[in-house]
């Protein structure tokens, strides 16, 4: 198993970002950024952005410093880069409410899950890309949440933000 992470240098939103990847797998990826507290929808189809200080993060967690080339290099050699017709494209926004009753128009796992949260809703909105659907349920104090079969969950800004994803068929 081995997570890396290159330099953080892309500018964007006055920031400077960095690739998180693995050369082993997604599995563990997913779980490196979920320890790290980044969004699952931050997943960008065979790596995560992060920022800088994200990046600070990672090593600190034992990611391996790479450079650039490095990075694209291992993530080849393992199969897990995606090209370009594959990745999968920004998320849209479906709509926004203010509570978990009146969502509409995602798949029925997703409506059934939301089943599942417990907390004080400040916000809820559902999103898509690609072959993806996510509902983020925005909670002012840490959230409670079941796990429901089917539905990837994560819970991140302090217990405060719940994504809830599924693939669509």
């Amino acid at each position: 198993m081995t997570i890396l992470v290159d330099e953080a240098m892309w500018p964007w939103r006055g920031r400077r970002w960095a690739h998180l990847v693995s050369d082993a797998g997604y599995g563990e990826l997913h779980a490196f950024a979920a320890d790290l507290g980044l969004r699952r929808m931050g997943f960008q189809g065979d790596h995560y952005d992060v920022p800088a200080e994200g990046r600070d993060l990672a090593l600190a967690q034992g990611a391996e410093a790479v450079d650039g080339r490095e990075l694209l290099r291992r993530l080849k050699a393992a199969g897990l880069r995606l090209p370009p017709g594959r990745r999968p494209g920004s998320w849209e926004e479906v709509g926004r409410w203010g509570s978990l009753g009146e969502v509409a128009g995602i798949p029925d796992v997703l409506l059934e899950a939301r089943g599942g949260v417990s907390g004080q809703v400040v916000e809820v909105s559902v999103w898509r890309r690609g072959g993806e659907a996510a509902l983020v349920v925005e909670v002012s104090t840490p959230i409670g949440f079941d796990s429901f079969p089917g539905v990837e969950h994560r819970l991140t800004d302090g217990g405060c933000l719940l994504e809830l994803l599924v693939g669509l068929s």
